[in-house]
């Protein structure tokens, strides 16, 4: 089928007023549409750019419409908290970030991993029955409780990413895929009794096995794209996320990555990814993080002398290489009146620069039993930016 490249302008500035600073759109890029002989027509178009110490893409909507990845809402992933799944999603685009820059490069979900494919890629492995499983099959032992244990379940997730370039010569092309694979620390499990019982049980896993594991199936993975129509010589990024025991308050991590240039069949190096969740206060920070820790007392402190009476502020700073990358504050208040709110978001706003410094952005979420009360973002070298929720 002959194919033509036409394209569509669209040159008007889209302007945020009264914004996060740093948060500013771009001008839209350019519609690329394909026509075909059949007068088939389909619209790409990338959507803007939002500058902000986060990593965004854009993203290639089809016919104005975004792409759900056919695996989302499907796959049986068994990830043990919300704050896990949340953060395996961003932070894979953070892994991305760091292969294919954002200015060029444009993101759709998944789009070659059904849900159903990765469901049997989750399953343990049966040479008759499921011999695409990527988890062990059961060990040895006297009871089902003891096979279980013997060989987790250590893949929970495996998730798919899509990055595209384009121009208004060659249209939009799919140029990279990132693929995450999510390791369980803690493999949660129950076996039945003859009646019809259940019993639940907990086995702890190996971070050293479980990042072994997760290098050999991500090879094996990469072989099975390989052999999938159009990903025959596209690079391909692969990443292992280590997951945090269930009901824990922070996520778990990111913890290796490897590449596999155009039409490469193996994966190369791989390179160990330092980056930690600390939460403030707790022993932890006291002791690695021992600076921040005293001047988040301080904050604290600050916070219970403004209200004469103990709040609840919980902190959660994200490291990498050992360096503070962001900050978040979470206060819980009881109900308040709306001006008391007004100038406890004033009070706070003079306070966060001149206690945590200027070399991290600084997020503070003030709520209450009514919901979200107010927000306050301290982005390095600028003003902080407040809002209260009406």
């Amino acid at each position: 089928m002959k194919k033509k490249w036409g394209v569509l302008s669209l040159v008007f500035v889209i302007t945020l007023t009264g914004c996060i600073p740093g948060l500013e759109r771009a001008e839209e890029d350019v519609i690329i549409v394909e026509e075909t002989e059949e007068e088939d027509v389909t619209e790409y178009i990338i959507t803007p750019t939002i500058e902000s110490p986060d990593h965004f893409y854009r993203n290639v909507l089809v016919d104005g419409t975004y792409q759900r990845s056919e695996a989302r809402g499907t796959t049986a992933h068994a990830m043990n908290n919300r704050i896990d799944i949340d953060q395996f999603e961003l932070g894979l685009m953070e892994i991305a970030s760091s292969v294919y820059e954002q200015e060029g490069y444009y993101f759709q979900e998944g789009s070659h991993l059904s849900g159903e494919l990765i469901n049997s890629w989750l399953r343990r492995y049966d040479e008759d029955d499921n011999p695409a499983g990527l988890n062990p099959a059961p060990g040895s032992g006297d009871s089902e409780e003891k096979r279980l244990a013997d060989k987790p379940l250590i893949i929970s997730h495996i998730m798919e990413h899509n990055y595209y370039t384009g121009n208004d010569e060659s249209g939009v092309n799919l140029s990279g895929v990132v693929i995450g694979i999510s390791l369980r620390s803690v493999y949660y499990f129950r076996t039945e009794d003859e009646d019809g019982g259940y019993y639940f049980h907990e086995k702890e896993v190996d971070a050293n096995d479980a990042l072994e594991h997760g290098e050999k199936a991500a090879q094996k993975i990469l072989e099975r794209l390989r052999e999938m129509e159009g990903l025959e010589d596209v690079p391909v990024t692969i990443a292992l996320y280590n997951e945090e025991a269930r009901g824990s308050i922070v996520p778990g991590t990111f913890v290796a990555m490897a590449q596999a240039g155009s039409g490469d069949d193996s994966l190369g190096n791989w390179e160990a990814i330092n980056e930690e969740f600390i939460t403030f206060p707790s022993s932890q920070a006291r002791e690695v993080q021992p600076g921040l820790s005293d001047n988040f007392t301080k904050f604290r402190q600050d916070i219970e002398t403004f209200f004469d009476t103990n709040v609840g502020v919980v902190g959660k700073g994200r490291y990498k290489n050992d360096t503070l990358q962001e900050l978040k504050i979470e206060i819980n208040l009881q109900s308040h009146g709306k001006a008391e709110i007004v100038a406890l978001t004033q009070f706070l706003s003079g306070k966060v620069e001149n206690t945590f410094g200027n070399n991290a952005p600084v997020y503070i979420y003030v709520e209450s039993v009514n919901g979200a009360e107010a927000l306050i973002v301290q982005i390095p070298d600028q003003e902080p930016y407040m809002h209260v929720y009406r």
